[in-house]
């Protein structure tokens, strides 16, 4: 117990003590219902069509039109896509509190927001409740409707969301309870505005939604901004969006307007705030996963593109400069060839930039998207990820200079990007400035010729069960090594770890002769030493593990893509990739058994992990992965 206290105390001076005094505090005012009273009950305006025939423009290049129509015919006929994988059908209009993956309605859903609990475990997950409700579908039937002026999108459009202000009165249910979600329908409405050319002279409607969310979301902000991670840009955007949006309409009263330009400058003031805390010089986020990295990048992009096109003031060049930054992070995670990149921490299934058909592992829209609008060029030749540009109007006289600054280097945000010849790798370091969300420490991610040869978990899902939960952000769902099958931090609750480790030494990148190698060591809280040295020489990669201080056993594993692997000796093949184990002692174990990763969320297949046990306190393994297309290095 005085343990746990010690680890709980470290922690609250990591998270801060002001915004954890504020979480308790916000917590006391949920149970008291003090804050209930801040968030009236009230009915929206629906005095007219959310969205009116005309207006919309029609001449689109590049976009694949038969893939689009396809999804919004599934639409129209009661289906919603769920975290951009999953089609389910919830009727036509939706009924906004099923949970299709159980059948179940969310219970409570008349309560007040405030009244409903996080997890429910007769609900299931509360994030299957509002995917529905971040209308990304509107997004979808608009750029539909734009392409072929079928009355069908539209109709379906303005009846979905007439059905949804019905049921979902303002502060009431499930789909009030969170300011991002409340952000996001802004993000999507104001796309759906933009994608029909309404952005001005806008619905009465139209306008009464957005201003109830901007009230919604204005008077909880602070909640989201003491979270340090990707709620505080995401509820600082829409009020900027928002706020300016509305304020510049003609035919508003005097005190919404007035309301609305400080909602702007509230959005403003901490955006400004959120990116200089949260985005680190070298573009590394606050949150260690690409998909939040994804989604904080897709925020930068509506809020420089609505700047503009309001013609607004720029923000700050540190903005700017973080921005680039944070481009140029995902630019380096990703892969040029399958346009995925590593599973790296949560993974929620968002993806904010839904103005494209690609898939969504696929990250080149909100790259191609980003580096268009920040640098005034793009990073990859045309293709399905210029669509966004497409809508958005983005233009640029610039070529394509694809890889031509794309090179191994160290993030001091705690990351690492080593090319090889056809392949290359990403190693995480530990360097936490804000909460970690994985035990993910020295986790090695290979890709090679565009496929995913050593991967990483992913997430599943936030209100699985315990042992699921617990495997997908544990050590064992990681290319690392695990002490004592026990976790690199210890776990305090659910979202929170202790004693976040700092790593002992870090090396730069040594490049010499034509090999890469970096090192880095680190000690766990139990006294557990692990040192991992990677090097690179065209296709050959070799991965060197010095570990200490265990008291029973270590094991080391490999994560692999799925496919027929076999195992001799110490040896383990598949087609071209060879990977070979040596140890300073004896191997006690060298086998392939089951594991599982999570590519989108809800989704979860197996796969096969090659796992080394040693027992003795003190071992030096020594991995070999050969890709044997480099025919000189054989």
């Amino acid at each position: 117990m005085l343990r746990k206290l010690i680890l709980y105390g470290d922690v609250i001076r990591r998270l801060g003590v002001l915004n954890s005094a504020y979480v308790a505090w916000y917590r006391f005012t949920l149970k008291t219902q003090i804050r209930k009273r801040l968030f009236p009950y009230r009915s929206f305006v629906v005095c007219e069509s959310f969205f009116k025939v005309g207006g919309s423009r029609s001449e689109y290049s590049g976009i694949s039109e038969a893939v689009l129509l396809e999804e919004a015919d599934k639409i129209v006929s009661g289906q919603i896509r769920y975290y951009a994988c999953q089609w389910k059908h919830l009727g036509n209009p939706p009924n906004w509190f099923l949970n299709p993956f159980n059948g179940k309605v969310f219970p409570n859903h008349l309560r007040h927001w405030t009244e409903i609990k996080d997890f429910d475990s007769d609900a299931g997950d509360i994030k299957t409740v509002w995917e529905a409700s971040r209308f990304e579908w509107a997004v979808t039937l608009a750029r539909a409707f734009a392409l072929s002026g079928q009355d069908v999108y539209l109709d379906t459009l303005n009846g979905w969301l007439n059905d949804w202000v019905e049921k979902n009165p303002l502060n009431i249910g499930p789909n009030w309870k969170c300011g991002q979600e409340a952000s996001i329908r802004v993000f999507n409405l104001m796309q759906t505005a933009m994608i029909l050319g309404q952005t001005n002279n806008s619905s009465r409607t139209l306008r009464d939604i957005i201003y109830r969310h901007l009230e919604r979301i204005d008077a909880n902000i602070r909640y989201a901004i003491v979270q340090d991670n990707n709620h505080g840009t995401s509820e600082a955007a829409a009020l900027f969006i928002g706020g300016n949006w509305y304020a510049m309409e003609e035919v508003i009263d005097a005190e919404r307007k007035k309301k609305c330009f400080q909602f702007a400058r509230k959005g403003r003031q901490w955006l400004e705030n959120r990116v200089e805390k949260l985005i680190a010089p070298d573009g590394s986020f606050a949150q260690h996963s690409t998909t939040y990295h994804r989604v904080l990048l897709d925020t930068l992009i509506f809020i420089e593109y609505w700047r503009r096109t309001l013609k607004l003031d720029p923000l700050s060049s540190l903005f700017y400069q973080r921005a680039k930054a944070a481009t140029y992070w995902l630019y380096m995670m990703t892969d040029d060839i399958s346009g995925r990149a590593p599973n790296l921490g949560a993974n929620d299934g968002a993806m904010f930039l839904n103005l494209h058909t690609c898939d969504y592992r696929d990250f080149r829209p909100s790259i191609q998207t980003a580096s268009v609008l920040f640098n005034n060029r793009p990073c990859y030749k045309p293709g399905a990820w210029d669509e966004p540009a497409v809508w958005l109007g983005l233009k640029t006289r610039a070529s394509c200079e694809e890889n031509d600054n794309k090179a191994p280097m160290v993030f001091p945000g705690g990351y690492v990007v080593m090319c090889g010849k056809e392949s290359w790798g990403l190693l995480r370091f530990p360097m936490y400035r804000f909460r970690p969300g994985h035990n993910d420490i020295f986790h090695f991610d290979l890709w090679y010729g565009g496929e995913n040869i050593l991967r990483d978990g992913g997430s599943y899902s936030y209100a699985t069960s315990d042992g699921l939960h617990f495997y997908f952000t544990g050590a064992g769902s990681h290319n690392t090594i695990q002490f004592d099958n026990h976790d690199q931090m210890p776990r305090l609750s659910r979202f929170l770890f202790g004693n976040w480790i700092k790593a002992s030494a870090v090396s730069d990148l040594d490049e010499t002769d034509g090999t890469q190698t970096w090192s880095g060591s680190y000690t766990d809280g139990d006294g557990c030493f692990h040192e991992r040295t990677v090097s690179c020489k065209g296709n050959i990669w070799e991965i060197d593990d010095e570990i200490n201080g265990y008291n029973n056993s270590a094991v080391m594993r490999w994560r692999l893509k799925p496919a027929d692997w076999s195992i001799e000796n110490n040896c383990c093949a598949c087609g071209d990739i060879e990977i070979v184990v040596n140890s300073s002692i004896a191997i006690k174990r060298f086998e392939i058994v089951e594991g599982f990763e999570s590519l989108y969320y809800y989704e979860m297949s197996r796969i096969p992990v090659l796992e080394i046990e040693v027992e003795s306190p003190h071992a030096v393994l020594k991995t070999r992965i050969c890709l044997r297309r480099d025919q000189q290095l054989q």
